[in-house]
């Protein structure tokens, strides 16, 4: 079924982890004054460290704008913020491990693959002479950008490997058809229609008079103005409209025969609706093995994203973080039954680092 995997994108609950390195960019690991600012300080400090490396709050912060800008974030609230550094900081720290365990894995790139990974790249770009001009105003050589992308080739294949010999069996396919055949194989009674929805009723009337007179459907738009029109049928032919609708939105065109036009139906004050019934279309269930494949290769996607995101877990479990600056990152919310238990002086966190799994952004990150 061809449109299986859309229809059922909604339902899939997938954990995105990022992963791949800024081709330009880097870790925001570096060496610096640990600590916050004093008051009447300014310039860059450590705000936490990954396995003892500390991460600098100037390269947080850009990777905090690569993130809005890759994932085309829009209307960020200030609440947001702290979860956006909290999630960064988390990708950071994936990123970190992955590379380890990449330099320990014995994998590497072949020229075949680094020349593939080069050809997609630069074919983002207007021209090749553009590619390398870009290269050349970053300051980055070929062979490092070569180097670069042998890393995040290996670290990919360490995420596949992850997920390697994922399978799905017969009896599993099977079971999903059947638990979701009703939500998403299966079609209701109902016509296929031509519509419109025009502000107008004089409009409207005119246009359902000229249909009943011979005129053909596409041929009467050209005496309706644009600021009559509110929509009408798509170009790519009438649309399906189940029985249902017949009995409550549409309940007057329930009669209608097959080829003729019915309305104006006012359906607001200033929304007249005009429509032709063209063919019936009956109930119907696609059959399981016209949608099979489709079926195994949307639950073999599912369980290759689900051994990949643990996969993630485990060298997120595998780190050592140190918050230095957890005012940067969401609070921990207070145990509803103690929300209005005062906190002595004794039982306040003591200034200074934090250890992660103590902190806002500790390892409870995948949790939440």
């Amino acid at each position: 079924m061809r449109t299986l995997r859309s229809q059922v994108r909604w339902i899939m609950i997938a954990i995105v982890v990022l992963f791949v390195l800024s081709i330009f960019g880097m870790y925001g690991f570096d060496g610096a004054r640990r600590g916050r600012p004093q008051s009447g300080e300014s310039g860059d400090y450590v705000v936490a460290e990954i396995d003892g490396k500390p991460v600098m709050r100037s390269a947080l912060d850009q990777s905090v704008r690569n993130y809005v800008e890759r994932m085309n974030v829009r209307e960020i609230k200030p609440e947001d913020i702290p979860h956006l550094y909290q999630s960064t900081l988390e990708s950071l720290v994936i990123n970190h491990r992955l590379a380890l365990e990449a330099e320990q894995s014995g994998l590497k790139a072949t020229d075949e693959e680094l020349d593939a990974a080069v050809r997609e790249v630069s074919e983002q770009f207007p021209t090749k002479e553009a590619f390398m001009q870009y290269l050349d105003q970053s300051g980055v050589k070929m062979a490092a950008f070569r180097e670069n992308l042998a890393t995040q080739i290996v670290q990919q294949k360490m995420v596949e490997r992850a997920s390697a010999g994922i399978a799905v069996t017969e009896e599993e396919a099977l079971d999903f058809y059947e638990k979701t055949k009703v939500l998403f194989f299966h079609s209701p009674a109902g016509y296929t229609m031509d519509y419109a929805r025009l502000k107008n009723e004089a409009a409207a009337a005119k246009i359902v008079e000229a249909v009943r007179q011979g005129a053909e459907w596409n041929a009467v738009w050209s005496s309706v103005t644009s600021d009559d029109l509110v929509e009408r049928t798509p170009e790519s032919g009438p649309v399906f409209v189940p029985e249902t609708a017949f009995k409550e939105q549409l309940a007057a065109f329930a009669d209608l025969e097959p080829g003729a036009i019915g309305g104006p139906a006012q359906i607001a004050s200033d929304d007249f609706f005009v429509g032709v019934k063209r063919e019936k279309v009956e109930e119907s269930t696609v059959a399981y093995n016209e949608v099979s494949g489709d079926v195994k290769a949307l639950l073999t996607e599912e369980k290759r994203r689900e051994a990949q995101t643990s996969f993630f877990k485990e060298l997120r479990g595998k780190a050592s973080v140190i918050i230095h600056d957890f005012d940067l990152f969401p609070k921990p919310e207070a145990p509803k039954d103690a929300a209005d238990v005062p906190v002595s002086a004794d039982q306040a966190p003591a200034s200074g680092p934090v250890p992660a799994d103590q902190a806002p952004a500790s390892g409870d990150a995948e949790k939440k």
